[in-house]
């Protein structure tokens, strides 16, 4: 779907989204037998996000401190070795940990190899200064502690930018038929595209019930959960 100005719109923009979706929706149906690529939409809910983020600081805390930034947000400070560091607030940690494990999916359980593009999901500066692409840095940390070592890039022309912007809308279509916002028509046309394409598009919620030890390999899941219904977490 295009705007006025001809520029393709993105999938939750504009006061016309329903209308453009339709749109989107019926030519995916029209065109639904030349697709030679696949789509794999995993998601997890927005309040799960930073158990991510301790789940991953609990077995590590000799890599990661804690502390409040300027805005007295309670922060993960990541140790990088060489002395260097980084720093984000906890529900952006959980994204960017999250978002490692999704790469990790792609590569490690489907065997995807190749160029894997981030959009905005890490909230990155396009620079110049010290906030370029910092969260794809924290990914790209992250994916490099073990074979294999998938690295992200952002879009960095304009051909990534539309394949990035056709991801936003498949992912975006799958996430909202599957919880239950989506229109009748929408929700009925998708399910056509489904039955139509079974190979096209997979499914996978990363599930937050999760068992947290600590670096001794002791269950803490309990206290964890006690700590994040307060906002922060001793140690």
């Amino acid at each position: 779907p295009k705007n006025k100005n001809g520029e393709f719109v993105k999938w939750a923009g504009g006061r016309r989204k329903d209308e453009t979706r339709n749109v989107f929706l019926s030519a995916c149906l029209d065109h639904a037998n030349e697709f030679d690529f696949s789509v794999t939409c995993v998601s997890s809910r927005e309040d799960e996000m930073s158990w991510f983020a301790w789940a991953f600081y609990f077995p590590n805390r000799h890599l990661i401190t804690q502390g409040a930034d300027a805005k007295n947000r309670n922060c993960l400070n990541f140790d990088l070795g060489n002395g260097e560091s980084i720093k984000f607030p906890v529900l952006r940690a959980g994204y960017l940990i999250w978002y490692h494990n999704v790469v990790r999916y792609l590569s490690d359980g489907k065997g995807i190899d190749g160029k894997f593009i981030s959009d905005n999901f890490c909230n990155d500066e396009l620079g110049p200064g010290t906030g370029k692409a910092k969260g794809v840095a924290f990914v790209n940390w992250l994916l490099n502690m073990r074979d294999p070592k998938p690295q992200i890039s952002l879009p960095t022309n304009n051909r990534f930018r539309l394949l990035d912007l056709l991801s936003d809308h498949f992912c975006g279509l799958a996430n909202t038929v599957w919880s239950g916002a989506a229109p009748e028509r929408q929700a009925a046309d998708f399910n056509k595209l489904e039955q139509s394409r079974p190979d096209l598009i997979e499914n996978v919620r990363f599930s937050t019930d999760l068992k947290i030890t600590d670096e001794n390999g002791i269950d803490v899941t309990a206290q964890v959960k006690a700590a994040v219904t307060k906002g922060v977490v001793a140690g």
